[in-house]
């Protein structure tokens, strides 16, 4: 297989549609498990090498249900730098609570850019450095199931951009996101796929 596919994990307990749930690890819903149930039974007729997902319960069960839908089952690989960023004392959050709670934070992180810390987290500097990083030992033939802010790093650094240009881009629960690597450069052939959602297409 040609392409490398990025998914993304279902619906959580914690409504990761609007919260903000970087490190905290939470389970994934009955609707998360619907959606990864769906988006599973569209990637089946596929083969992959790898199925690679950060070691966060939400990302990791999202890719053990799709790997039991794929013949034969590839090998399952846990990728530490794949875990979303640590929002820090905003986790758990909407970014409207965090307008109101953290005013000053709120205003930092809009002009700040990936120079902005979470307080008491992770810089976002820091975060997009060790996903790029990860990133560099992907292959045509994986599948990555991971989070929101990781799919928009890895395609920002696949396809050498920045996180910022692709800052409108749909990533929505349950989401799959296509590449093909041609010679040494990785090009999008399809994001923000949802189809196989159906009435489950939910959260942004």
């Amino acid at each position: 297989m040609t392409e490398l596919v990025l998914l993304r994990h279902g619906e959580t307990v914690g409504q990761s549609s609007i919260r903000l749930y970087g490190a905290t690890d939470i389970a994934l819903s009955p609707v998360g498990e619907q959606q990864v149930a769906r988006a599973a039974a569209a990637l089946a007729p596929r083969r992959f090498t790898r199925v690679l997902t950060s070691p966060l319960q939400r990302a990791r069960r999202s890719a053990e249900i799709v790997r039991a839908a794929l013949d034969p089952a590839p090998p399952l690989e846990l990728v530490a730098d794949f875990r979303e960023i640590d929002f820090g004392a905003w986790e758990g959050w909407t970014y409207a609570e965090a307008e109101a709670r953290d005013p000053d934070g709120y205003r930092r992180w809009h002009h700040e850019g990936t120079a902005f810390t979470y307080p008491g987290g992770e810089s976002r500097a820091d975060f997009h450095a060790r996903v790029a990083a990860a990133a560099r030992a992907l292959a045509p033939g994986d599948l990555v199931v991971v989070h929101k802010g990781v799919i928009r790093t890895l395609l920002a650094a696949l396809t050498a951009q920045t996180p910022a240009d692709l800052a409108a881009l749909p990533i929505a629960l349950g989401s799959i996101h296509r590449l093909r690597r041609a010679a040494t450069d990785w090009q999008i052939v399809a994001t923000g796929e949802t189809a196989h959602l159906g009435d489950l297409d939910l959260g942004g």
